[in-house]
């Protein structure tokens, strides 16, 4: 029997998932990357496969998933099996400098980066750029690695400290810190390489922007949001740059993300991440009749039935 095969490596993660293709009666099977033994030498089975691997499955103990992911995704590709977010989707959810390159190929502005391998690097590479500025992994994921340095010599002090936290690819990024015009920022969601909705989100607790419920357990409560939760979805939102996000999209064979971007005092937008594991909040999907996870199950069921 044909099934919907989920490709993942967090399951609390999936559960809205889960429930909403249970909801739509679609068969589905989940491979999970750290605990599934796939036998590669047979062909794979019939069916859609769905690439959720995360870029900070390292931070669940799960260091070399994305690895795993690359081997499986490699053999499916050579099945010509019906693969959504493939090989070339994960090469950009594990590499913060891949995304770039993309987002400048569409003239897409970027905050200002440069990309160093280890402790003597960063510190010759933090003397080239202009304070205030924030140091990110290359391998990211929820935020984790981001901080933010108003001189150098606070830079220098925690990198040369015991509190310093080398990216799990060796790859740092210090990136020039744009601040937003209001303390938010706004993810663009979508599926099936369509725009599905815009998601503002109040940073002003921190970088740790993560909108899963999973990652959401302590008080998000938001007086500058009208539903009052640290993510609000934007009703109507339209911006010409959601045309060139899906032009990035279909480029890399994404079909499923979610693009983040900020506003500077100046009005301009510079776009810093993309993301092929997309999550959902679901109080601040209460609000809207548009949910994340509903119509990645509709858009799997539907891929689903067009398999002979």
């Amino acid at each position: 029997m044909k099934k919907a095969y989920i490709i993942h490596e967090n399951d609390e993660w999936i559960e809205p998932l889960r429930y909403h293709l249970n909801n739509y009666s679609v068969p589905f099977e989940e491979w999970h990357m750290n605990r599934v033994n796939i036998n590669t030498i047979k062909e794979p089975p019939e069916g859609v496969f769905y690439n959720r691997m995360s870029a900070s499955s390292h931070s669940r103990g799960h260091k070399y998933a994305p690895e795993y992911t690359a081997v499986v995704l490699n053999w499916l590709e050579l099945h010509n099996k019906r693969i959504i977010n493939n090989s070339r989707a994960l090469a950009l959810e594990v590499s913060k400098s891949l995304q770039y390159q993309e987002l400048n190929k569409e003239g897409i502005n970027v905050p200002q980066t440069l990309y160093a391998s280890g402790k003597d690097s960063l510190l010759n590479l933090g003397k080239k750029i202009q304070t205030p500025f924030l140091t990110k992994h290359n391998r990211a994921g929820r935020g984790l690695g981001i901080h933010l340095f108003n001189d150098y010599s606070s830079f220098r002090k925690y990198i040369n400290s015991n509190d310093f936290e080398d990216s799990i690819d060796g790859i740092t990024l210090l990136q020039e810190y744009i601040k937003p015009k209001t303390t938010t920022i706004i993810r663009t969601e979508f599926v099936d390489s369509k725009f599905l909705y815009a998601v503002q989100v109040d940073t002003s607790r921190g970088f740790e922007l993560c909108p899963a419920d999973a990652c959401n357990l302590e008080d998000e409560y938001c007086p500058t949001n009208a539903t009052g939760n640290k993510f609000m979805i934007l009703d109507d939102f339209s911006n010409p740059i959601l045309d060139k996000y899906q032009k990035i999209l279909r480029n890399n064979y994404i079909e499923i993300a979610g693009i983040e971007f900020l506003i500077d005092n100046n009005g301009n937008i510079l776009t810093y991440d993309i993301n092929t594991n997309t999550n959902y909040n679901s109080i601040a999907e209460k609000y809207s009749k548009k949910k994340g996870m509903q119509a990645i199950a509709d858009f799997l069921k539907k891929e689903l039935l067009k398999i002979n």
